[in-house]
């Protein structure tokens, strides 16, 4: 497994994946996602986060058809819960819908039918798309599915208004939406079908991505490989003691300080990228603290500690940095790639005059760069230092300043590259004397005319010498005369 994997691996819901990694050929990251989304989907509208906003997680796995192994990796995470919610999925899961008012339709009728259950209302409702394309192709002639999908992340009410009988107008409202989703598309198929005016109202910044591959091959004599993950009893003892009452969680002292400079980090981050880009991360900050509780409540406690917030923060920003990739790929046709750390850290530093702060550089990068690859970056860069200035206010830590090997030096060279890099081919400059000075233009004499045949008539010669007689009186002196 990798060692993302293994720094996102937290509580049971992350032994659970690990231990059923044997078993499968998926992507252990996807695998994680996937069962996040199934297990958040069955504690939506019990454990809350410290703001009393729901904590379900939606997501998203791409990845290149059969490569991506998808499908396996959502069957493996259904295969890991199944023993624990398996109830849950097999009737409250739906798909192919792709219409504002069919999704309400759906929360709306499931809603109504738990009315008349033992457990009373219920709206949870489980949507895994596995060609999530099909679905975006006519979501994206809809005016309301992506609105309504919104109002339910942030667990808003959703409405529609439809005839009944007799024509009469009836309205289908759900106050509290319970909805989880998880979908699959190939790279090659996002691009078009994620459009800019949707992505920009904030629907795509509220489901995760993660770029999926394979992890393995199995043998092919291991028929049914899924049949070996084991129920993770953790879990099913978290389920019950989740759905017992509401859990409204709460961060533990140092995970509070950590997401709290997290967030203004998060801010800074957004506010320097362009909206076109910055619009499908925007609510990493979120979405962040949405896994940590759901971590935290696989444990059966409500204080979110410090591993468990560092745990969701490796899987947001493995997720951020999935979009990033979409993004260049979907931007590479039309020549507008996103730089690289090093050409942005000298950019920056020629903006702020050679020298910068390591929190400028960091705000300049974004989303395209954290403190470990900023470092890594300046040690392949032989013409750029970091350094350390003294200490932090009140003795915080040490400040750290990011700068040219030696500006000055550059700044002269570049110069003298500015100097001697001159257009070829120039036309050289001549001079040229003034008007006065230059021989004045030869005027030419009329042409002779050619001998007279000898069957022209005689007054017709005589006309001609005379003509010719009148040209050379009229003709003015030149000294080149007698050259003619």
């Amino acid at each position: 497994m990798s060692s993302t994997f293994k720094e996102m691996q937290y509580g049971p819901l992350g032994k659970a994946v690990a231990a059923a990694m044997p078993h499968t050929e998926a992507d252990p990251i996807g695998v994680y996602a996937a069962t996040l989304s199934l297990w958040s989907a069955a504690v939506n509208g019990q454990v809350l986060q410290p703001n009393g906003r729901p904590t379900v997680f939606w997501s998203a796995l791409v990845g290149r058809s059969k490569i991506g192994r998808k499908g396996f990796a959502l069957a493996t995470a259904r295969a890991i819960v199944e023993p624990t919610i398996g109830a849950f999925l097999s009737t409250r899961s739906r798909k192919g819908i792709s219409s504002g008012p069919a999704l309400v339709t759906t929360l709306f009728e499931v809603e109504q039918e738990s009315l008349t259950s033992e457990d009373g209302r219920d709206g949870r409702v489980m949507i895994a798309e596995d060609e999530w394309a099909s679905i975006l192709k006519r979501a994206n002639r809809d005016a309301t599915y992506h609105d309504q999908l919104i109002n339910a992340w942030d667990g808003v009410a959703v409405a529609n208004t439809t005839k009944g009988k007799g024509g009469k107008r009836e309205e289908q409202r759900i106050d509290r939406p319970l909805l989880g989703y998880h979908a699959h598309i190939q790279p090659g198929r996002w691009a078009p079908l994620v459009k800019p005016e949707v992505a920009l109202g904030g629907a795509f910044n509220r489901i995760p991505h993660f770029i999926v591959e394979k992890s393995k091959n199995l043998p092919s004599e291991v028929k049914r490989p899924l049949d070996a993950v084991k129920e993770t009893p953790a879990l099913t003892r978290a389920y019950r003691w989740a759905r017992e009452k509401v859990r409204e969680m709460e961060l533990s002292p140092e995970a509070a300080k950590m997401h709290d400079a997290y967030r203004l980090e998060f801010d800074d981050r957004c506010a320097s990228l362009p909206e076109a880009v910055s619009c499908f991360i925007e609510r990493g900050d979120e979405n962040l603290l949405r896994i940590a509780c759901l971590l935290t409540a696989a444990e059966r406690k409500t204080v979110i500690p410090l591993r468990a917030w560092k745990a969701a923060h490796t899987m947001i920003e493995y997720s951020m940095a999935c979009t990033e990739k979409l993004i260049n790929e979907a931007q590479a046709g039309t020549g507008r790639q996103m730089k690289t750390v090093e050409q942005i850290v000298r950019e920056s530093l020629q903006r702020f005059g050679g020298e910068a702060t390591r929190t400028l550089i960091l705000r300049s990068l974004g989303t395209r760069g954290n403190a470990d690859s900023l470092d890594a970056a300046i040690e392949k860069m032989p013409d750029v230092v970091m350094e350390r200035k003294g200490s932090g206010a009140k003795g915080g830590a040490p400040s750290f300043v990011i700068k040219f090997v030696d500006p000055a030096g550059n700044d002269q060279e570049q110069g003298e590259r500015e100097h001697k890099e001159e257009p070829e081919g120039r036309p050289k400059l001549a001079v040229v004397p003034p008007q006065s000075e230059r021989l004045a233009p030869r005027e030419r004499p009329a042409a002779k005319k050619a001998p007279v045949k000898k069957t022209v008539k005689k007054k017709d010669e005589a006309a001609s010498k005379a003509i010719i007689a009148r040209q050379k009186e009229d003709t003015p002196a030149n000294p080149l005369a007698d050259l003619l």
